[in-house]
């Protein structure tokens, strides 16, 4: 399963201000890589030796196949059954590793951006089981009736805790569609909070 996030099959690309490009991170750009996350004592500051994958807006990565991406993905894979949707297209990482398992029945993504389905979407028109929709994950509706046995919701490129409004939102529609449900990032963001929330308390102590 592994193979599946460095073999991407989407060909790089440019679409409006949206591009998909490969990129190198050298052993000398991963060993000063390897020391920032010993200084700020986080491991996702780094990046093993090797090509990677990463999709930019405007010149600001919004997604890569980068170890820390991946980590952040892997539940949603584990869970991932029958029926999914998945709110965010990206790079098609996760949509393309979960279409190996036999398991999987029909793969809803909905996508904001026409110019990230123009660069990633053409990739899985020959599976049956992909429906794209272009769409904001924010408004859309999911059809009456329907049943998903597993939701994702990936549309943040980074942490905040302004993310948080969207994910509760996202899953409160959600809540009595489906059987599983996660958003992206969701405990760092939360921890962010939780960090800002004792900074503040601190504060008003003096």
């Amino acid at each position: 399963m592994k193979s599946c996030f460095s073999d991407l099959p989407v060909k790089d690309g440019k679409s409006g201000n949206w591009t998909l490009d490969t990129f190198e991170i050298t052993k000398d750009k991963a060993l000063t890589l390897a020391l920032r996350a010993q200084h700020t004592d986080n491991p996702d500051e780094y990046i093993p030796p090797g090509f990677y994958r990463r999709l930019s807006h405007c010149g600001e990565v919004v997604m890569s196949n980068t170890p820390m991406e991946i980590r952040t993905c892997e539940s949603f894979i584990d869970q991932a059954t029958g029926r999914v949707l998945i709110n965010g297209l990206g790079l098609g990482m996760v949509l393309h590793v979960i279409l190996q398992k036999d398991d999987i029945t029909h793969v809803t993504v909905i996508e904001k951006s026409q110019d990230v389905i123009n660069l990633v979407g053409g990739t899985f028109a020959h599976d049956p089981r992909v429906e794209i929709v272009h769409a904001d994950a924010m408004e859309y509706c999911p059809p009456a009736g329907v049943i998903y046995d597993v939701v994702f919701h990936d549309i943040w490129p980074d942490y905040a805790i302004s993310n948080l409004d969207g994910m509760e939102r996202l899953e409160a529609k959600y809540l009595n569609i489906c059987n599983w449900q996660d958003s992206w990032g969701k405990p760092q963001c939360e921890q962010q909070l939780i960090k800002q929330l004792a900074l503040e308390s601190q504060l008003s102590q003096y």
